[in-house]
This record gives structure tokens, sequence and C-alpha cells, in this order.
């Protein structure tokens, strides 16, 4: 079950006790009962923790638990009408023009059922035969003999009080490589692949759940010898439960080809075939469970194809020994082994904070213990560390992991895992919760902060009233709960992503573990239909669908689901005349993505109770007029809705909206005036900027208000029609806002053949750019399609000292602006620069980086102080500058010191489409240490590249001019395309892959002669090609090479 009786009952018994306090009891006429159910809940909150445990192997405490949870839905679903009832007669007295004198507080409206008499008599019964079940559950739990386990803080494993040591984001590893084992499994399982000798067609790795596959498998599909021997490499992600369609349609994609929707059986395999037959190709099945998917969908295709292309191979991760062999292909089988000692107890460590290095011979010994408890699997010892990483270097805590019961638990059914169900038995209930939910999300749905931590807020979890003070720290409590199922790898991050937050996944063992653990309350429809969970439509509270490609029909499955709090649904659903939303009256949550509703969306307003609504690539052309009803409403995502045409003028009367999301939708859609009230808004995403001419549309002024904001996205900002409107907008008032993107619209009114006209547009947008500066706390900041010739002054050297908190930057399509403002460099945190399609630029002079010594404020140069430009800027990407001629960057001199390098932090550069004739002495230094990846893309007059110390990963691509490259000792891995004029490549000793590739090319380059790469990619002309595969002189260039690659291009 999603919801914890512990979390649970801590919220209901929060909600009574405020009923007290506001005399609720007492104007409803029921204080006895009030003070009975008080009672009831306290008494049975003292065994509850036990009750969670025994449910999961004794069926008569399933049914126990399933009853006691019934009443709290019913008790919350109470509580919510009263709300509701209270906010219509509140409304009534105002519109009467009576002023209420009640006291603050979560249920005080209810003092307004005074006014309806027979809605206090209705609650007041409800009340009562509530209280009435809770005393005949209580009266039964005595069969069952449950212990007080104490609160959660009693009775959880002793934890290191202030999580100090926890692991921050930005340290996470994206996978669990260690040790020489898996490195030497990688390249003998890639010399089995591109060994044409070798009479296999299948490859398969085998072993149990969470001992590496996939890892090992996704090593193999990276390793350098693989991209370079097969031209097509697809990866597939089996499901239990797939769609044959769709595995079709993502191979074709993966190939390079793309047949949108198509549904025709004979034709996705046919162009599969051809696809797969115009070049040598690697395909990887991820997680098969049985052969159906290579029997009945990709055998015929895959074995016609590697027909025309002998040496292709399929690569199958499965449980299954005998998997391979049921395919009925020539196959090569290796077993993944446990971890030993050695790389489990590195692993182990890895998870700990960098600070925690354990040094304690005993507490290893405790380690090695909790290890071997695991199995040396690697996933299970990953959970394991996560845990420990909550808890202090003491060995009564570590001791107390390895001693718990749950490694004991008999009768256990086959989906849980030990270690898994130990991390799951250490979390608060608050945060099994939210574990649980994640579950709901479909196998291959990346798991988004920023969305996921909306659902745990709508459905309750995060224990705070949105009417109380406390409604500020709800996203902040939500947050730390994500990152702290990250911290114990219950959830895997794979990237992050600034508007959304991070993206996670979760490994099938650990889902397999949740999905089991909701299965009574919880129906999982996978993609091919077929449904898991519970089949009792009285008892399903959650329900997630897809997402597949097949058409459902909403009276078949969904029409009966009576009780649902939360539905998920990701497929196109068939709609018949008379479809409503009315009996998904309990929804808390509502997702319907990708699903032509618009027929249905009068009957959303039916939906008294939610408080999440997803309507995402839909057809609707508007929402329900009566929208306003809605009161509990705190989500609207309506990305890509590109029909919707306007927002209902109720929705201003929505006053709990926390999010309003219209990214990609239609751009000129109609937002009423008076959303500056909706002052709990904190994010509001693609806000269409329009010039108001007293139509009632919303203007930009109006975002003034909401200072609650924490994201901000807006476009059309050329429609805004002085900068006061701007200024009225309030935005570097917003303390709470950390992610702000300006966007203007891609033409904008440049197009104008009037240069005065040009001119005063281009003033108006510099003035309001300049009105539109970001608040202090800004964390990442995106203006896009600007079109004044001038950044603004809040960006210069003195303004932009106080962005202490900017990690990001992107100035993108800015067609006029000459010059990039010289304060960049004064951002003490910023991490990632970029600036794109900004063809105006030609110069880019010292003050960019700065000198260490600026000058401070009046420029008053006997003020001084030393500063390192750019002290934390690790990713640099100028893309676009496409008249850029000059970079004027000297080296330091040899007095300063190698910490006042500028940028000294920068990882990865990016340089592409500019006239630059060489890299500045300033950047090219011998000081610099930490820069990994260079990457030079079409510098047309680009001549040399040279001293570049540090760097591992070299592209240089379309650089007709380029003749040197040199100063590389690091360099490990180099690509140089068509740049046929390259004479030199020396002082680069370290290199192991080369690709060069220019179909042009006559004759190799001299310079192969003095480099030897382990491995060698030349793709080259028919001409130069048959040459070389005939012997001629050419060869000697590279015949040093032990493994050269050449394809003709």
């Amino acid at each position: 079950m999603v919801a914890i009786l512990d979390a649970f009952a801590s919220y209901i018994q929060k909600l009574l006790t405020e009923m007290a306090v506001n005399k609720v009891d007492m104007l409803l006429g029921v204080p006895a009962e009030i003070e009975k159910l008080e009672r009831n809940m306290e008494s049975l909150k003292d065994f509850l923790a036990d009750a969670e445990r025994k449910r999961i192997t004794d069926k008569s405490v399933q049914r126990w638990v399933r009853k006691l949870k019934d009443a709290m839905y019913n008790a919350t679903d109470i509580i919510d009408l009263c709300q509701l009832e209270a906010d219509k007669r509140r409304e009534s007295s105002q519109d009467d023009g009576v002023e209420e004198d009640v006291p603050l507080g979560c249920i005080q409206p209810m003092l307004f059922c005074l006014r309806n008499p027979k809605f206090a008599h209705k609650i007041a019964s409800r009340i009562k035969e509530l209280n009435q079940h809770l005393e005949d559950i209580y009266k039964e739990a005595g069969k069952f003999n449950f212990i007080n386990l104490g609160s959660y803080q009693e009775w959880r494993m002793p934890t290191h009080a202030e999580h100090s040591n926890r692991k921050a984001m930005s340290e996470f590893d994206e996978s669990a490589i260690v040790g020489k084992k898996i490195e030497r499994d990688t390249r003998g399982l890639a010399q089995v692949l591109t060994n044409a000798k070798l009479n296999i067609q299948v490859v398969s790795i085998v072993g149990m759940g969470g001992i590496g596959k996939t890892i090992l498998a996704q090593k193999i599909f990276k390793e350098a010898t693989i991209q370079k021997h097969f031209k097509i490499k697809i990866w597939l992600s089996i499901t239990q439960h797939f769609d044959e369609n769709e595995l079709l349609r993502s191979a074709i994609k993966h190939a390079g080809r793309d047949l949108g929707e198509e549904r025709d059986m004979s034709l996705l395999v046919r162009t599969l075939t051809d696809t797969l037959s115009a070049n040598q190709f690697l395909v990887v099945m991820d997680d098969m469970w049985s052969d159906h998917a290579w029997r009945d969908v990709l055998s015929v295709p895959i074995r016609n194809a590697c027909q025309q292309q002998p040496g292709s191979r399929v690569v199958v991760t499965t449980r299954f020994e005998d998997l391979a062999k049921r395919m009925g292909a020539c196959f090569h089988q290796h077993h993944v082994s446990p971890l030993n000692n050695e790389d489990a107890w590195s692993l182990l460590n890895k998870q700990l904070p960098p600070n925690q290095v354990v040094e304690n011979d005993h507490l290893k010994d405790v380690g090695m213990k909790i290890i071997k408890k695991c199995g040396n699997l690697p996933l299970a010892v990953k959970v394991m560390g996560g845990l420990l990483s909550m808890k202090s270097q003491s060995e009564s805590e570590w001791e107390a992991v390895l001693s718990h019961r749950a490694w004991s638990v008999d009768g256990l059914p086959k989906e849980i895992d030990n270690p898994i169900y130990l991390s799951y038995e250490d979390l608060s209930p608050e945060l099994k919760q939210c574990f649980l939910y994640c579950s709901l999300l479909p196998k291959g749905t990346v798991i988004i902060d920023g969305l996921v931590t909306s659902m745990w807020i709508s459905e309750g979890f995060i224990n705070a009233d949105i009417r109380s003070s406390d409604s500020d720290q709800l996203e902040e409590t939500a947050n730390q709960y994500y990152r702290e199922l990250i911290t114990r790898n219950l959830i895997e991050p794979i990237k992050e992503h600034s508007l959304t937050g991070y993206r996670c996944t979760m490994h099938d063992v650990v889902r397999s573990f949740a999905e089991f653990m909701v299965r009574e309350e919880a129906l999982l429809v996978a993609q091919d239909g077929k449904a898991t969970g519970s089949t009792n439509n009285s008892l399903v509270r959650r329900m997630s669908v897809g997402p597949t490609n097949l058409v459902l029909e909403w009276g078949a499955i969904l029409q009966k689901q009576v009780s649902l709090r939360t539905l998920i649904i990701n497929c196109r659903i068939n709609f018949k005349p008379g479809d409503s939303f009315t009996n998904l009256s309990r929804l808390r949550v509502f997702c319907l993505n990708g699903s032509d509703c618009d027929s249905l969306v009068d009957s959303l307003c039916r939906l008294r109770h939610l408080r999440y609504l997803s309507l995402e690539n839909t057809n609707i052309s508007r929402l329900p007029e009566s929208i306003g009803r809605m009161k509990f409403l705190q989500h609207i995502m309506l990305r890509r809705s590109r029909n919707l045409e306007k927002l209902p003028r109720s929705i201003i009367e929505l006053v709990h909206l926390r999010t309003i999301n219209l990214i990609n939708s239609n751009a000129n859609i109609v937002i009423p005036k008076g959303l500056g009230g909706l002052t709990n808004l904190r994010k509001l995403n693609g806000f269409p900027v329009h010039m108001d001419l007293d139509g009632g549309w919303c203007s930009l002024e109006e975002i003034g208000p909401l200072s609650q904001l924490r994201c901000l996205t807006t476009h059309g900002l050329e429609n805004v029609s002085s900068s006061s409107l701007a200024e009225k907008a309030k935005i570097s008032s917003k303390e709470n806002l950390w992610y702000l993107e300006l966007n203007w619209s891609k033409s904008g009114s440049m197009g104008s053949k009037d240069e005065i006209e040009k001119r005063q547009q281009q003033r108006a947008a510099e003035e309001i750019l300049e009105q539109l500066c970001p608040p202090s706390r800004i964390q990442d900041l995106i203006i896009q399609g600007y079109f004044g010739r001038r950044l603004p002054n809040w960006m210069t050297a003195l303004a932009t000292a106080a962005f202490k908190s900017l990690r990001y930057l992107t100035l993108q399509n800015l067609p006029c602006c000459t010059r990039l403002p010289a304060g960049l460099c004064r951002l003490p945190c910023l991490e990632r620069l970029r600036v794109e399609h900004a063809s105006a630029i030609k110069r880019v002079g010292p003050e960019f980086q700065a000198p260490s010594s600026l000058v401070e404020a009046g420029g008053n140069s006997d003020t001084t102080t030393s500063t390192v430009a750019f002290p934390h800027l690790t990713e640099l990407r100028l893309d676009d500058l496409c008249e850029w001629e000059d970079w004027d960057w000297e080296e330091q001199g040899e007095d300063e010191t190698a910490g006042a390098i500028a940028m000294a932090a920068l990882k990865k550069l990016l340089i592409k489409k500019c006239k630059l004739s060489r890299l500045p002495p300033g950047l090219a230094s011998s000081k610099r240490h930490t820069l990994r990846q260079l990457y030079l893309y079409e510098l047309t007059n680009l001549i040399f590249v040279e001293n570049f110390p540090s760097v591992m990963d070299l592209d240089v691509f379309d650089c007709p001019k380029l003749k040197r490259i040199s100063g590389f000792p690091m360099l490990q891995k180099i690509r140089i395309f068509r740049c046929p004029n390259i004479e030199v490549l020396e002082d680069a000793t370290s290199i192991n892959s080369l690709e060069l590739k220019d179909a042009t090319m006559e004759t190799l380059p001299g310079y192969l002669r003095g480099v030897k790469p382990m491995y060698l990619h030349l793709g080259c002309g028919k001409k130069l090609y048959e040459s070389l595969v005939l012997g001629s002189s050419e060869w000697d260039k590279i015949s040093h090479i032990k493994t050269p690659t050449i394809d003709c291009l």
C-alpha cells in the first residue's frame, strides 16, 4: 500500500487536534465523539508500525490494515467536504457584504457550517459513523497481538543527528563501476563481438537481478572498439509486458529512421530489415524475461539483415540461462558473478560521503559482514552504502544495521529483497509513502523531481497544510525527500535539468519491491495492456496506465474505478458518448496525457478533491468555465496543449494554485486579468506576454504580486509596450525566484526595413530588459531572442557581484548584441555559461575574463580587490558567433599565482562556427590543469591548436586551415574530421584512440607515423580505401598500429 499507517494517522491526528483547538467539535454538537475519536486514533497509532510490518506476511493483518486505511481515507474526504462547504459559505457572506472575523487555522472555515444546519448534521453523522468504525477496528486489533514499537523517532535505527555527512547531489556517480574485473569482462566481450571469425550471432549476459548485467552491457555498448566497429547501434529495454509495434518503432528510430506512429507490422518489419541491412549493426536487448520479443518480433528482421551484414551481433541481458538457446541462434554466454570482497568494499565506500573514509578496522569488519549478507551483489551493496551514508561512523550504528531484524524475517515473498527491505524499514513513514509512489510511474518513465514531488504534495504525503504558515516549506521538504531517496540509492540520477530538476530511474529489483508493497491498493497497466496489482475496484486507490500504443476503452477499464486518488494515463483513450470523469470524484492526482479528451472537459469540475491536473499533449481547446469551483487545485500542467485558446476567467479564483505550466502550448493563449491574485504560485512556465489593449488579457505587470515564484518562464516579451510595465513585474524583488527564462519571439519586429523604427525597437527592448533584473538568489537565467544591441547594466562588473547564487547562464539568439558584458567573470558560483547564435559579436576583449585586480565602486582606482575571474566555471560553450575574429586574452606573467588563473575550474570548452585564427594564450596556458574536453567545430580560420596540458578528449571538425596540433601530453582520444591541411600532430604521446575522417583525402597525413594509438578508425574516399586494402605505400604510415579500422565514406 502506498499510504503508510504511521504517516496517515499522524495526518488525521493533526486535523483532529486543529478541530479541537477551533472548537469545531462543540459547534457540530459531537464533542464526546471527537474526544473518543482522538483517543482511538492515539491508541491505534501505538501499534501501527508493527501492523505495517506484519501485513507483508500475514493476510489477516493485510485485511485489517485495509479496513483501517479505508476509514482514514473516508476521514480525509469528510474534512475536504467541510472545507468546500466553508469556502462556499464564506463567498456567500462576502457577496452579502458581511465580513467574517474568525480565528486562523486549517479547519477554521468549518465554523461556517453553522449557517447550514443540514450540512452540519450530515457531517456530524458521518463523524459518528467513522468513530464507530474505528472502535470496531480497534477491538479487532486485539487478536493480532500487535506490539508497541513507539514512534518512528524511537524505533528507527540510530542515525547521525544532523545528517551532516549526507552526499551533495553533484557528487553522485552515474554508475556502479568498480574494480578490474568489469574492465576485463568489457574488453573480453568487446573482442568476442568484433571478432569476425567467430560464428556467433548472440552474446548472452546472464545473472540474477541486481548483479550488474545492465551496467556491463552499457560499458560494452560505450566501449571505443564497439562504437567504431558497428555503424548501427541499438539499445532496447525490454519490459515484461511490451508493445510489439512500439518495440519495432523504437529499434527503427535508434537505427536512424523514424516512422512516427506507424502500426503496420509488416511495414515496420520490412523497414527495420532494410535499415539494418545497410551496415554492420549491434542490437542490445536489455532485461529479457522471455524469448517472446525475439521470437515474435525481432528475429525475422535481424536474421535477414545478418545475411546482408555478417558479423552483426545481438547482446541480451537476462536472468535465465536457457534464453539464448531458446532464441535458436549460435551464441556465446557470459555469467556475471558477484563482486569480490575488495571490489564490493570499494563500491560500498563509493556510496559514503567523500569526507567519510573508513579507517577503523572493526568498522570495516562490520562493513564486510554487511556485504556478505548482501551476497556481494552490486545493487544490494549500493543500497546498503546509501543507508550507511545516513549514519555516523560509529560501530554501534553500523552494527545496528548488521543485526537488524530485516535480515532474518521469515516468510518474505520472493519479490522482497532483504537489503532493500532493510533500507525501506529505515525510512520515515512519510518517506516510505513517497518512495512507494514512485513505482506508479511506469517502467522506463523518468522520475523528475519537480513533477513527482508535486504529486506527493497533492496526495498529502508532505505533512504541512497549504493554509498554514508552513506552506512555504512544502516544496523544500518534498525536495529533501527526493534527495534522500537518491542518497539511499533507491532511485538513481541520470542527469540534471535546470528547469524540471533532477531526473532519475528506479532499478528493476527496487521497482519489483515497491510494486509488491503497493499491490493491494494499486493497479498498474503495462505496455501490452496487462494489469498487475489489485483487481477489486472498490479497493484500488491508485492506478497507472502506459505508456502504451494500445487504445484503451474508458468504460471498460476506468469507469468502474470509484475509489481512485491517483490516476496516471500515458496512452490514448477511446471516449464514447456518455463517458465522463464523474465517477472519479475522489481523485487528488489526475494525469491524462496524450488523449483526445476535449469532449469531457466540463466533467472535470466534478472532481472536487483534485489537487494535481495534467492534460499534457491533448487536444483540449479549453478548460471548464467553472474551474474556479475546484478549490483544492494546486497544479495545472498543460504542456504541448497546442489547441488551447484561453484559460477561463474563473481560474483566478483558485487561490491555492502553486503551478501553471503552459510550455510549448499555443503561443497566443489568453490568460485573463487577475492572475496577480494567485499569490501562492510557485511555478509559472510558458507565460505568454500580450499587449493589453483593454481586452481583459493578463499583461506582464500582473506578475508583480506573485512574490512566491520559484520558477518563471515567459515568451513574447516583444509585446511589452513600455519599460514601466516591465518594472511593475517586480522581478528583482522576488526573493525566492531561482529559475528565470526571458524569451523574445524569433522574429520580434526586426524584419522591418525601416532602420529608424528598428533602432527604436532595439532601444525599447534594452529598456525592458533593464527592468527585468533577476533577484540576487537567482540560480539559472536564460535570455533568448533578445534583439537589443547591448546587454543590461545589471550584467556589468559591479552589478553581477550581487548574483552570488547564479550557477547557469544561457544567452541565446542575440542577433544585434555586439559585445559580451564585462561583468560575467565576477559571478562567484557560475558553473555553466552558454553564448549561442550571436552573429554581431566580432571581438571578445580582455574585460570578458577580467584581470585579477578589478576596480571597485565608482571606478576609484585606489580601491581594488583581488578577484579570480570565473572561479567555478566548469563548462563554456560559444556557439555560432559567426563573425567572431579575435579573443584578446594574454597569458598571466610568471609572477601571477596559479590560483589566480581565469576559469581555473574549466573542464569542458566548446567553440563552434566562428572566424578565430587562434585560441588565446590565456586559455591555452601551461597553468590550466582542469580542462579535460576541448571541442572545436567549424573554426574556418584556425591555424594551430597547442599547449593544452590537461586535455584528454579533443575534437577538431571542419577547420580547413588548421595546420598544427601540439602540446597535449595527456590526450587520450582525438577525432579529426575534414581538416585536410594538418601537417603536425606532436607532443601527444598518450593517445589511445584516434579517429580520422575526410572523404576528400587522397593520401594519409604524414603525422600518423608519429602516433601510436591503440585504436585507429579511418574514414576516407573510395580511391584511398581501395589502395589501403591492397596494401599500398600508404599502408606503411599506419602499419605500426595494431587495430586499425578503415571505412569507405
